[in-house]
């Protein structure tokens, strides 16, 4: 979707107000009537506000994300973006919000289905380290604009911070050695008759111009977050990175392909990639999709459960991977998502706790709003499961699974957690995902069906 078109350098300003409902009523005003309809500004104003107070749209790194939906908007959205000064805005005497330097007020029509996953995009975009840095470091409203609308071109905005040193780029033989493997990498894709090249681009620094190095391929470039630009006819699969290993996320771009119908079973796949920041591209890896996900694919006709959109496995996998990776105090946080038909699920469920989801708007405890991250880690440590239905909708946390005794079959070390997620995953049509708390291991079950998606930390 062009996103660009939502906004207007004319809704683009400097915000003087130091109080965050009035600094939201400065951006408000920038909507001309003739876009708001017959929405009453008032109304909307005290809409934002009472979301605001409901569940923070402070993002971090000084970005600060306001939203709601308008009954009667002339367009499905509608944006607008202020400049706050160094001192920030003040809601309810927080701290994070005198952090504030970017205000991004979005207004979206009542009836428009893909509210949050526009909200999650224009979330990825304006957390691009590049993308931030840029509009930040603008020293004038003019700058600024230009910075905020190339955000939207691909972050082709001009760069204007001085005195900041480049970020590293790669030294010549580091090129000539990565040229040569990509050469010869191409000759391996035709000859093993591969569809796909997946680059892991976190293995640079910063990611080079390869446009014309790979042809008419298909190249799927994987990593922790979007490029400045990415070439015309490439796709990119973000995945948190859970060590420095060469692909360690491979497997789970590789599953969120399949979920989004960008590989298919039957594919090979040729991976390119090196150790974590270190422009150099070392290893070359030919996958064959059904071999490695063998126990998934035998006899089954679809990988996701009836109802289940790709992006909300592909948000509950990132959030797993934070908990893995992050967890608490530098630990993993053990844990189990369960997404599938909370309907299909009830009789297998019990709540141990009063449910801290009951009662919120289903798009304010969705998992693709990028506001809920914080609140799921939370909720983390409670023992239970978190509960999700095919759409992203949070229905419940500390969800105890009871199910029939079963026969497991499952490799030794494994504990609780994993026999119960094991367990739901025969009993419903579902999938449910482990995080362990001694490893870090991230395993997803599927119709009994264990996969490792992410190796245990060492």
């Amino acid at each position: 979707m062009n996103l660009k078109r939502y906004l207007t350098k004319s809704r683009i300003v400097d915000v003087s107000a130091a109080d965050f409902s009035e600094a939201v009523g400065q951006l408000l005003a920038c909507i001309p009537d003739s876009i708001l309809g017959g929405a009453d500004r008032a109304d909307v104003l005290a809409n934002l506000i009472e979301r605001e107070k409901s569940i923070s749209t402070y993002l971090g790194d000084g970005i600060c994300m306001p939203h709601t939906r308008v009954v009667g908007l002339k367009q499905k959205y509608v944006f607008a973006v202020g400049r706050c000064s160094e001192a920030g805005i003040n809601f309810e005497g927080l701290e994070d919000y005198r952090q504030t330097r970017i205000l991004f007020l979005m207004l979206s029509d009542e009836k428009v289905d893909n509210y949050l996953s526009v909200l999650s995009n224009l979330a990825k975009i304006f957390s691009s380290d590049d993308v931030c840095g840029r509009i930040k470091s603008s020293p004038d409203i003019a700058v600024f604009r230009e910075a905020v609308m190339g955000a939207f071109n691909g972050g082709s905005g001009k760069s204007v911070s001085k005195g900041v040193a480049e970020p590293y780029a790669p030294r010549r033989k580091e090129e000539r050695i990565n040229e040569i493997v990509m050469r010869s990498a191409l000759k391996i894709f035709k000859v093993a008759k591969c569809s796909a090249i997946i680059l892991f681009g976190d293995s640079f620094l910063k990611m080079p111009d390869l446009s014309a190095t790979f042809g008419d391929a298909k190249v799927v470039l994987v990593g922790e977050k979007p490029p400045v630009a990415l070439p015309p006819k490439w796709e990119f699969i973000g995945v948190r990175s859970f060590s420095d290993m060469r692909f360690s996320q491979l497997r789970s771009a590789v599953m969120i392909g399949l979920t989004r119908g960008t590989f298919t079973a039957k594919e090979k796949i040729c991976c390119l990639g090196g150790v974590r920041e270190s422009n150099q591209i070392d290893t070359i890896v030919i996958l064959d999709i059904e071999k490695e996900f063998s126990n998934i694919f035998i006899g089954q006709k679809n990988m996701l459960p009836e109802g289940v959109t790709p992006e909300v496995l592909e948000r509950v996998l990132d959030i797993a991977t934070e908990l893995s990776v992050e967890g608490r105090e530098g630990k993993p946080v053990g844990c189990i998502f369960v997404i599938g038909s909370s309907e299909e699920l009830k009789p297998h469920l019990k709540q141990l706790i009063l449910n801290p989801f009951y009662g919120y708007k289903p798009e304010d405890r969705n998992v693709l709003n990028p506001f809920m991250d914080e609140t799921v880690k939370e909720y983390s440590l409670i023992d239970g499961a978190f509960v999700i239905d095919g759409s992203g909708v949070l229905e419940a946390a500390g969800a105890l699974i009871h199910t029939p005794d079963f026969k497991l079959q499952l490799p030794g070390g494994l504990g609780a957690r994993h026999a119960a997620a094991y367990s739901i995953s025969l009993m419903a049509d579902c999938i449910s995902i482990v995080v362990s708390s001694s490893t870090g291991q991230i395993t997803l079950f599927r119709r009994g069906q264990m996969l490792p998606i992410t190796e245990k930390r060492k």
